[in-house]
């Protein structure tokens, strides 16, 4: 009798997974999300995957996704007006990225974070992302031949950079709201713009308080990394000094060991990284000693150069993406808000693995 319960049991368990599966044709599942604020409105996109229908054939078209779009004077209102735009039940725990324009990044962040945290529809495993230059609903409308699911292609250039170069950040919608909600932290997010018909990451957007402030290029964003030691690689590249647009190219990448401190009323920024020699168009000897030198010093300019560069911007827009006054806090149980008031002294060493050459940049400021 107990056996015949146990397969009665089981029948039942693959009964509901048939059913279930029927039920995924009745869904619109949405992959990725746009909200812009254009002329006192909220304007919320849907881009929702194709399903087939029962006789093997694609709906409407060809295309692997399509887009539903409405708005509403507030997040709510623009979020119910498109759901009822979709002639399928609106799923979203398939959403891999929501992105929100510059002027919402910019003034309604706090709203955006808010009717996302209540939401219980939307997961907060999705990677946010500003999109700069265009409206954030024309850059999710642009799919491709070769990426014809735009916010899957997003997702999967954010997830693939740190193997070819580190211009982006992995983090969901989770981490940032730790962020953004800690009042000793910074924010900051991935950047995108279309060029062409194509979308290409652009570097990072870092938030001071409730909004956004400062845009990094992606050289910028490589070095944040190094600093955040949360970089694999970076890049640094030297023109050859007696051939034009000829270079050599060291890969940068970041031995988990850079540290801020406070001494004497000063930041001091330490850091020991390795590198590599991957392209040299130079056709240095290193058989020569005086090459090292030479390389020495040029990259030791070069390095100092995009660590000013980064703390500098970083300064000027008072946006502690570095996580600065966490770290001082911790030490000495006391708040630094003023951080970029403090003179910086740098103390870099820069080990590349060929020959075991060592750089070293020190600077004050």
């Amino acid at each position: 009798m107990k056996k015949k319960w146990i397969i009665l049991l089981l029948f039942s368990f693959l009964l509901t997974g048939c059913y279930d599966y029927q039920e995924l044709n009745n869904l619109g599942i949405i992959s990725g999300i746009s909200i812009d604020y254009i002329k006192d409105e909220f304007v919320v996109n849907y881009e929702i995957l194709n399903s087939k229908k029962s006789d093997g054939s694609e709906q409407g078209s060809s295309s692997k996704s399509y887009f539903v779009e409405s708005s509403g004077s507030t997040l709510l209102e623009a979020f119910k007006n498109v759901n009822l735009k979709v002639s399928k039940e609106p799923y979203f725990a398939h959403v891999k990225v929501i992105l929100f324009s510059e002027k919402v990044a910019r003034e309604k962040m706090d709203a955006v974070v808010d009717f996302l945290i209540r939401n219980p529809n939307i997961r907060n495993i999705f990677v946010p992302i500003i999109a700069i230059e265009k409206d954030a609903k024309d850059i999710l409308n642009s799919p491709t031949t070769e990426n014809p699911v735009t916010s899957e292609a997003i997702r999967n250039m954010i997830e693939t950079s740190k193997s070819y170069e580190n211009i982006a950040i992995k983090q969901d919608f989770e981490t940032f709201m730790d962020l953004y909600l800690d009042p000793r932290k910074d924010a900051y997010m991935n950047t995108v713009r279309k060029n062409g018909e194509a979308v290409e990451l652009v570097g990072l957007g870092g938030f001071k308080g409730k909004g956004l402030k400062v845009l990094l290029d992606t050289t910028e964003t490589g070095i944040l990394n190094v600093l955040n030691n949360a970089s694999y690689n970076h890049y640094v590249s030297l023109e050859c000094p007696n051939k034009k647009e000829a270079y050599i190219i060291i890969d940068l990448y970041d031995n988990d060991s850079t540290k801020i401190d406070f001494k004497n009323n000063e930041m001091n920024v330490k850091s020991n990284l390795k590198a590599s020699i991957i392209s040299d168009e130079c056709r240095y000897d290193f058989r020569n000693t005086s090459a090292y030198q030479e390389l020495e010093e040029k990259f030791n300019q070069k390095i100092e150069e995009e660590y000013r560069k980064v703390f500098q911007k970083l300064r000027t827009y008072q946006t502690d993406l570095l996580k600065i006054n966490e770290t001082y806090y911790k030490s000495k149980r006391k708040e630094l808000s003023d951080w970029y008031t403090y003179p910086i002294n740098f103390e870099i060493n820069v080990n590349i693995n060929k020959n075991g050459l060592i750089f070293q940049v020190t600077n004050n400021e």
